[in-house]
C-alpha cells in the first residue's frame, strides 16, 4: 500500500470571476506520495505552486462527500497525474488515466478512507475516465517547467 511522505499544505485562491475559481487552491509545499509504500522508490512529487480544486466531487454530493476531507491528498495526487497526462508528459507510474485512477484508489487506502467512500470516489474517477472528462487543471497550471519534468 502507498504512503504519503508529506502533509497537504494549501492556500486558497480567492478568484474574482464566476467560473469556479473560488474552488482553487495552490500547494504551499510539495506533496509527496510513494507508490507501493514507503521504501519502494516509486515517488510522485506534486510541485509547490501546483493549482488544484481537490477531488472533483459534484456539488450535490458535498453534504455526504465533502471535497476537503480525509481523501483530499489522494485527490490532489490524482489531479496532478491527470494534468501530466493532459500535457503529454505522464508520470512513469501513471501513463494512462486508468493508472492514475488505480493510484488514486491506492492512496485512498493509504489514508484509511472507509470502503464505502473509497469505492464511491474511485468509481467517480473511473466514470470521468470512461467518459473522457477533461481535467481543468490544465487551464490553471502554467508553470514554465510543467511540460519539461524529467523522470528518473
Amino acid at each position: 500500500m502507498g504512503a504519503f511522505m508529506s502533509e497537504l499544505t494549501i492556500t486558497h485562491l480567492s478568484g474574482n470571476d464566476t467560473h469556479g475559481c473560488w474552488r482553487l487552491w495552490r500547494l504551499a509545499e510539495p506533496l509527496i506520495y510513494e507508490v507501493g509504500g514507503s521504501g519502494s522508490g516509486r515517488v510522485i512529487v506534486v510541485w509547490k505552486g501546483f493549482i488544484t480544486d481537490g477531488p472533483s466531487i459534484p456539488q450535490f454530493l458535498w453534504s455526504i462527500l465533502p471535497v476537503w476531507a480525509s481523501w483530499s491528498r489522494a485527490g490532489v495526487i490524482h489531479d496532478y497525474l491527470c494534468y501530466l497526462i493532459a500535457v503529454n508528459n505522464p508520470h512513469p507510474e501513471a501513463p494512462t488515466r486508468a493508472d492514475a485512477d488505480r493510484i488514486f484508489f491506492e492512496a485512498l487506502k493509504a489514508l484509511n478512507v472507509g470502503w464505502v467512500q473509497r469505492y464511491a470516489l474511485y468509481w467517480g474517477v473511473r466514470f470521468g475516465t470512461r467518459y473522457n472528462v477533461r481535467t481543468t487543471m490544465v487551464d490553471h497550471n502554467t508553470s514554465p517547467n510543467a511540460t519539461q519534468v524529467v523522470w528518473r
